[in-house]
């Protein structure tokens, strides 16, 4: 009878990170609530992103890719641009969720939705981070799933007048500690040789269960 035995080396590198709170408890607010909260801020941008708390409703435009945003920006003015962009690759596609707010704050759109940077969906939302530049309005974005951003592009594309109130609790804090874990495992067969996996830490957890429940 054969043993294998492994013997694995955790190691924690750490890092600095935002700590994210979801709010999901949103409630109206009265006009005089929201005019007071306004005030405590120094700039218009970071009210604006305020009052998603509270629900910005606005008509959408749908469009496909940056350049058919810019060549109807008089169409955004005022709109909740939603991005239904092709997925090509995720290093090619992810610009629109890294720009998609500031691509749509300089034609005046008061927030915008990105499409799931994703080849497949199962009509869940995939988020990650964004950038926002000085010089433009930031105003609030989110992502959504890959069939709800179809499903806006077929409405559109018949002529259905499309209006969507948006509502976000999202927080982000000052940096606090984290770590992102390495483990290594020394292989009996061939300790000098190396391979790397890495993957998000959540989704290796589940592809083991996964792979324990079926075989």
């Amino acid at each position: 009878m054969k043993f294998i035995f492994l013997i694995a080396f955790i190691h924690l590198l750490p890092q600095c990170t935002g700590k994210p709170l979801r709010w999901d408890d949103c409630h109206q607010h009265t006009f005089k609530e929201i005019k007071r909260e306004m005030t405590g801020y120094s700039d218009i941008a970071k009210a604006i992103i305020n009052l998603a708390v509270y629900g910005i409703t606005a008509e959408v435009l749908v469009v496909t890719s940056f350049d058919e945003l810019h060549k109807r920006a008089q169409d955004a003015k005022g709109k909740i641009v939603v991005y239904n962009q092709p997925f090509i690759s995720y290093k090619e596609t992810v610009k629109y969720r890294l720009l998609g707010a500031v691509e749509a704050g300089k034609v005046g759109a008061v927030a915008s939705l990105i499409r799931s940077i994703a080849s497949f969906s199962i009509n869940s939302p995939h988020t990650g981070w964004q950038h926002y530049q000085s010089d433009v309005p930031k105003i609030p974005t989110a992502c959504i799933s890959v069939e709800d951003a179809e499903m806006m592009a077929r409405m559109s594309s018949r002529g259905t007048k499309i209006v969507v109130t948006l509502k976000m609790g999202a927080k982000t804090y000052l940096d606090t500690g984290s770590f992102n874990t390495v483990a290594e495992i020394v292989g009996s067969k061939y300790p000098e040789q190396v391979s790397f996996v890495f993957c998000f830490l959540v989704f290796l957890f589940v592809c083991l269960f996964w792979r324990g429940t079926i075989t």
